[in-house]
């Protein structure tokens, strides 16, 4: 019996295979399946898109693919136009190519931009007759809270009230009569959404550009974010309907087809906003928390009120402790 003790353990087990190693290439580099290869040239021009944009770092992080690619053509699109718009300012006051100059300054550009749209009671927008957002000044964040990445080159018709829905349509034809929505197999106007095709006209039925006809003033409720009871505010929307020059748009006989109609407005709030209003709405801001209420992010306005960096205040912990006891 003593001697038998031993004799299941006389059965060598096999060593493991070890799989031979992938060597690297040519350039040093170890090969890959096509498809990651695909993903990561993707992931690279996507990266390098995303610095492109005209935004905040804090904002670029974080946009998702579909957002970069949404807001490069936005992007591409509004260039297009002043390309083309200034380029007829240009052929039209200046057709030598040496016209005057201001102050004798020919290189010096003065951007009054920012500063006009500080002082405006309200924000600039710019939607195409398909119900398309073509541009937004980066104030409507102060108006509605939706930042301008949020809202170019996405439908208008889902920041609009249900019930003002059709009407903004309507403001949107050169003649207050578009063709019936049919989206909807119930014909339900309150589901109305922005169409892939842009609409077109009959170049001999549109009146001239600067006519009367073209002209709109009318208010509609758009979706809110800030302080607001119900979830809406109401704008007075004052402008016009004008050509989107320089979009390059194709026929179905491979010929450029007529610019497409946009509504150029300035949108401002029906009522007029207090005072204090007025002083508070330089410190609000907007942060972002998990649901124990630990920040993971905060905007410029409230990196200045608090005085904080992003990175700062999400090592603090907790959020609780910016709040005070008694509150």
């Amino acid at each position: 019996m003593s001697g038998n003790v031993g004799t299941y353990a006389m059965k060598k087990r096999k060593k493991p295979v070890q799989k031979p190693k992938k060597l690297p290439g040519v350039d040093g580099v170890i090969k890959s399946n096509p498809s990651k290869r695909h993903r990561d040239r993707l992931n690279g021009e996507l990266d390098r898109l995303t610095d492109l944009l005209p935004f905040s770092e804090d904002i670029r992080t974080r946009l998702d693919k579909l957002s970069v690619l949404r807001l490069s053509v936005g992007y591409l699109r509004v260039k297009g136009f002043f390309k083309a718009t200034m380029k007829h300012k240009q052929s039209v006051m200046c057709p030598s190519g040496n016209g005057p100059t201001r102050n004798g300054l020919e290189a010096a550009s003065f951007s009054e931009g920012d500063l006009l749209l500080q002082v405006l009671n309200g924000f600039v927008i710019v939607v195409t007759t398909d119900g398309l957002v073509f541009y937004s000044s980066p104030t409507i964040q102060d108006y509605l809270g939706f930042h301008q990445s949020d809202v170019v080159h996405q439908s208008v018709y889902e920041l609009i009230h249900t019930d003002d829905r059709a009407m903004f349509r309507e403001q949107l034809h050169f003649a207050f009569n578009p063709k019936p929505y049919v989206g909807d197999d119930s014909g339900d106007v309150t589901a109305l959404q922005c169409t892939s095709e842009s609409v077109k006209y009959d170049t001999e039925r549109l009146p001239p550009e600067n006519s009367s006809f073209l002209e709109r003033s009318f208010v509609c409720r758009f979706r809110c974010l800030l302080d607001n009871s119900s979830g809406f505010l109401a704008l007075k929307f004052q402008g016009r309907l004008k050509y989107l020059h320089g979009q390059g748009v194709m026929s179905e006989d491979r010929s450029h087809a007529q610019s497409q109609l946009a509504l150029f407005s300035i949108a401002v709030p029906v009522q007029a906003p207090s005072i204090l209003e007025i002083r508070s709405k330089m410190l609000i801001f907007q942060t972002k928390h998990k649901l124990d209420f630990t920040p993971i992010g905060v905007d410029n306005r409230g990196k200045v009120v608090l005085g904080y960096s992003e990175l700062e205040l999400c090592m603090h912990g907790s959020g609780y402790q910016f709040i005070h006891a008694l509150t």
